[in-house]
C-alpha cells in the first residue's frame, strides 16, 4: 500500500471508534455495546472502548490517548516531551512538559509553574481576585490581590497597575504616561514628560501632552473635543456634541455624522472612497478606492472590496463571502448564520489543496479535505465549532450515530450505533460486522473468514484450505483445496 493509502488509514483510526480490522496480524474483539477491542501489529495500533464511545483508549507509535467522554481526555507523547489533560472541555485543561507546568479553567483560574530549583517564571491567575508572577527579570514579578492591593505587569494594555482597595485608589503606567485615580473612573490626576491633566467623570476634564494630544470633555459623553496625534503627518480632530454631531477631520479623511445613527457622511482622500449612511447600518452606500457598498437591509447587501465580496440577500436569511487572492480562493454560503453553512477553500501552486465543509445543524456535516472525505450525523457542536479539536476529541463522539470516511483511492470505513454495525475497505481488502448476526473478513493474503452469530457457525478459506467451525467450537472441519 502507498504512502498516501497508510496515512489515510491511519488517520481515520485516529478519528474514528472503528479501529482497523484490516493489516497483517489484526484482532478484534467485539461484543457490542460493552467492548470494542481492535489491535494492528503492522502498524503498533491498539484501540479499546468501553460503553460505545463512553470510555475509549488509542494507543500508536507517537503517543497514547484515553478518556472518559466528555469528563476527562489525556494524551502523553511517548517520549514523555509533554502530557496534556482536559476537563469537561472547555471548563479545564492541564499541559504538563518537562520544565514547566500549566492549568487553566475557563481562564479565569491559570497557573504556569516550573520544576524546583530551574530558572523559570512562575504564574499564578483567579480572575479577578488574584494576580502572581515570579521571574529572574527585576521588576517583572507581582502580586496583587483584588480589591485590596498589589501590582501587575505588562497586563490589560498597562506597562503596570497599582491599586489599594479598589475603587479608592489606583495607578497606572503605560509608554511614561502615569494616571492616578481616585475613586474609579470618577476623579483622576494624569502625568508625563510634558504632559498634564484632570478629569471629574462625568461632570469635566481635560489632558494635553505639548506637541501631541490635547483632550477636553464636558458633561461626557455629550460634549468632547480631542486633538489627536499631533506629531504626525496626519494630526486627527474629533468632536462631539451628543446626539447632534459627530466629527473627524484629517488631511486623509473628514467625517461627519448628524442625529447618530440617522445620517453620516465619510470622505477618505488617502483611499478616494465617499461613503454615505441614512441611516446607519440599514441604508449603506460607498464607492472609490478598492471599495463599492450597497446596504439596503434588510433586503439586499453587497460589499466588494479588494480580493473579498461579501453579498446578503433577506437578512439574515442568505449570506455569501467570497475571497480570492494570487494563491487562495474562498467561498462560504450560509442560511440563518449557523443553519446551514458551506465551505470551500482552495490554494493554488505546487502545494495546492482543496478543503470543503458543509453542515446542516443539528443533522449532519460533511468535510472533504484534500481527497479525503468524512460525512457523519448528528453534527450538533461542529457547525459552530468547526475547528476544535476539544469538541472532536471529547463531545462529537457522543452524538455520532453514523459516520463514513473515505478517500479518493476506494479505502472506506463506517460505523453505525458506534460499532453495532462497522465496515472497512482498503484496496481488496474487506472487513464488517452486524453485531451480533454478521461477521465478514477478506483479506487478499489470508482468504475469506465469515461467522453468524458470533461463531455459531464459521467459515474459512485461504492458502492452506477450507475448514467449518460449528456451535462455537474451537476445532473445525476441514473441506480441503479450493
Amino acid at each position: 500500500m502507498g504512502r498516501l493509502a497508510l496515512t489515510f488509514f491511519l488517520g481515520v483510526l485516529l478519528f474514528m471508534p472503528p479501529a482497523s480490522a484490516l493489516g497483517q496480524d489484526a484482532e478484534i474483539l467485539t461484543l457490542w455495546p460493552l467492548i470494542d477491542y481492535r489491535r494492528t501489529e503492522d502498524s503498533d495500533f491498539v484501540s479499546f472502548h468501553l460503553l460505545g464511545p463512553l470510555f475509549s483508549y488509542q494507543r500508536t507509535l507517537e503517543e497514547t490517548r484515553y478518556g472518559l467522554r466528555p469528563l476527562y481526555h489525556h494524551v502523553r507523547n511517548a517520549e514523555g516531551k509533554y502530557r496534556y489533560s482536559e476537563f469537561l472541555y472547555p471548563l479545564a485543561s492541564r499541559k504538563a512538559e518537562p520544565k514547566r507546568t500549566f492549568f487553566q479553567g475557563l481562564h479565569l483560574l491559570n497557573y504556569d509553574f516550573g520544576r524546583m530549583g530551574d530558572p523559570q517564571e512562575d504564574e499564578f491567575l483567579l480572575f479577578p481576585f488574584v494576580f502572581y508572577r515570579k521571574t529572574d527579570q527585576e521588576g517583572e514579578g507581582y502580586l496583587a490581590i483584588f480589591p485590596l492591593g498589589g501590582k501587575i505587569t505588562n497586563r490589560f494594555g498597562r506597562d503596570e497597575i497599582q491599586f489599594a482597595l479598589f475603587p479608592l485608589y489606583s495607578r497606572t503606567q503605560k509608554k511614561g504616561t502615569t494616571v492616578t485615580n481616585v475613586l474609579w473612573p470618577i476623579g483622576a490626576r494624569i502625568e508625563g514628560e510634558n504632559e498634564s491633566g484632570w478629569k471629574f467623570w462625568p461632570l469635566a476634564g481635560a489632558s494635553q501632552k505639548e506637541g501631541v494630544y490635547r483632550k477636553r470633555f464636558y458633561l461626557w459623553p455629550f460634549y468632547f473635543d480631542y486633538r489627536l496625534a499631533q506629531d504626525t503627518e496626519a494630526p486627527l480632530h474629533q468632536r462631539m456634541f451628543f446626539p447632534f454631531f459627530f466629527g473627524e477631520d484629517s488631511p486623509q479623511r473628514v467625517s461627519r455624522t448628524y442625529l447618530w445613527p440617522f445620517f453620516s457622511h465619510i470622505q477618505d482622500r488617502a483611499k478616494g472612497y465617499e461613503e454615505w449612511n441614512l441611516p446607519w447600518p440599514i441604508f449603506r452606500v460607498a464607492e472609490g478606492g478598492d471599495k463599492e457598498i450597497q446596504r439596503f437591509l434588510p433586503f439586499y447587501a453587497d460589499e466588494r472590496g479588494e480580493g473579498y465580496r461579501k453579498r446578503w440577500f433577506l437578512w439574515p436569511l442568505y449570506k455569501i463571502e467570497e475571497t480570492e487572492t494570487e494563491f487562495y480562493q474562498r467561498r462560504r454560503d450560509r442560511v440563518l448564520f449557523f443553519l446551514y453553512s458551506d465551505l470551500k477553500e482552495q490554494t493554488y501552486g505546487e502545494d495546492g489543496k482543496n478543503k470543503r465543509r458543509t453542515a446542516f445543524w443539528p443533522l449532519f456535516s460533511y468535510e472533504e479535505n484534500d481527497g479525503v472525505s468524512h460525512f457523519y450525523t448528528l453534527s450538533l457542536l461542529e457547525p459552530f465549532f468547526p475547528e476544535s479539536g476539544g469538541i472532536e476529541r471529547n463531545w462529537s463522539p457522543l452524538w455520532r450515530l453514523y459516520q463514513r470516511k473515505w478517500d479518493r483511492h476506494g479505502n472506506e470505513m463506517s460505523s453505525l450505533l458506534w460499532n453495532l454495525y462497522w465496515k472497512e475497505r482498503r484496496g481488496d481488502d474487506l472487513a464488517l460486522e452486524i453485531f451480533p448476526l454478521l461477521s465478514f473478513r477478506r483479506d487478499v493474503e489470508r482468504g475469506v473468514d465469515w461467522s453468524l452469530l458470533k461463531g455459531l457457525l464459521r467459515y474459512r478459506s485461504g492458502p492452506e484450505g477450507r475448514r467449518v467451525n460449528l456451535f462455537y467450537l474451537p476445532w473445525g472441519l476441514p473441506l480441503g483445496k479450493g
